[in-house]
């Protein structure tokens, strides 16, 4: 049985696992790309084919459609700028390289080896201190990802509303023009 606080295996596996998860955060943003470059193409589609359809000038039906490009344009440039801030780089911190580790443990099993043949009780736990560096590792460099997680991904909300706005004017663009060319019947 260990000679070190029972709960440092825990802690160590739980910060290990937390520090994982923001590691495979940082993919999420360039998973999220392709949604909404899909919106805009089909919104891009869309506008294309009304534009030369817009109704006559300074009607209450021209209004509303300038209203909606305008609401459309502002909004796709909103998103592009928050997708643009999301996936803007951000240094992400690491625990040490394999070879520093094995380093380092080796000189905690060379310290341990000072004292004599180890036994429950003993001042030094080479394992304990070894335990103590990773989780402390992993908790600094999990709290660090996380913070740059949190913002890219209060980004890409800014950004899904702004193609959300930007689609629901494109779709009122396409209503009023779509009513503009339907006849009225007296």
């Amino acid at each position: 049985m260990a000679d070190y606080p029972p709960t440092l295996d825990h802690v160590e596996k739980t910060f290990g696992d937390a520090y994982r998860k923001e590691i495979d955060q940082e993919e999420n943003v360039w998973r999220t790309l392709p949604f909404f470059a899909a919106t805009l193409a089909l919104q891009l589609a869309a506008l294309f084919q009304i534009v030369e359809r817009l109704p006559g000038r300074l009607t209450a039906a021209w209004w509303v459609a300038i209203t909606c490009e305008t609401v459309t344009g502002v909004s796709t440039v909103v998103a592009l700028g928050f997708l643009a801030l999301s996936i803007y780089p951000a240094k992400f911190r690491y625990i040490a390289a394999e070879p520093e580790l094995l380093t380092y443990a080796k000189g905690l099993l060379q310290d341990e080896e000072q004292y004599g043949d180890w036994r429950p009780g003993d001042p030094f736990n080479a394992l304990a201190a070894l335990k103590w560096t990773l989780a402390l590792q992993y908790a600094d460099a999990t709290h660090h990802n996380r913070m740059i997680n949190q913002r890219r991904a209060k980004w890409r909300s800014v950004a899904g509303l702004a193609t959300l706005a930007s689609v629901i004017a494109t779709l009122a663009l396409v209503v009023t023009i779509a009513l503009t060319y339907i006849p009225k019947s007296h």
